[in-house]
């Protein structure tokens, strides 16, 4: 009896410690991944409605199509990368991150400062790996790729290999609340500001 005890025993410990089981264990509950990919989808708007802006302010009309369709995409690109890193620098964490309470910390130290050069490589990875550097159809399927991962691995690629994790956090009736809220108004003005391109 106890000899079998003791085997149950040993073949779960083994079990928590293989690859497989820590896999198991690490999971998050699937809203935890949501919240990620709905913080991501607003900080792309945010960088998307800075870019229209300084568009219309240092942009000046050039000859060529295909000049006026990639430049677009290069601001975009840059002002991405540039406020994912400043805001998660220097308040930690994006306004995408904040309303929805997703703060990102080291693996081997929660409470330690994530220096900027690795702040801003994982924007850059964000940008490239996630987004597909924000090119239609290709980020999609860099999103769609991106999704699977995190839901087989409980991480995306990024974090990984620059040894970060997002804990998770539950989120309360009145930040859901906020959240709907900082929504309708970033569509809103998102909506105000490209209609009158079509």
């Amino acid at each position: 009896m106890y000899g079998t005890d003791l085997e149950k025993l040993a073949s779960l410990y083994a079990f928590k410690n293989s690859p497989k089981g820590k896999i198991k264990l690490n999971q998050k509950p699937n809203n935890h991944y949501i919240s990620r990919i709905l913080a991501k989808v607003f900080d792309i708007k945010i960088a998307e409605i800075l870019s229209f802006y300084l568009i219309d302010l240092f942009l000046v009309p050039i000859d060529g199509e295909i000049l006026n369709q990639i430049l677009p995409y290069i601001l975009t690109i840059l002002v991405f990368i540039l406020y994912d890193t400043s805001f998660q620098f220097f308040i930690k964490g994006s306004l995408g991150k904040k309303i929805f309470n997703i703060h990102i910390v080291s693996n081997e130290n929660e409470n330690e400062e994530i220096p900027i050069t690795k702040v801003l490589y994982r924007s850059f990875y964000v940008c490239f790996f996630g987004l597909g550097f924000l090119i239609p159809k290709i980020s999609t399927l860099f999103a769609l790729f991106t999704l699977y991962y995190i839901f087989r691995n409980g991480t995306t690629h990024w974090d990984k290999v620059l040894r970060l994790k997002i804990p998770f956090k539950p989120i309360s009736i009145g930040r859901m609340v906020l959240i709907a809220f900082c929504f309708l108004l970033l569509f809103n003005s998102y909506y105000q500001l490209i209609k009158g391109y079509f």
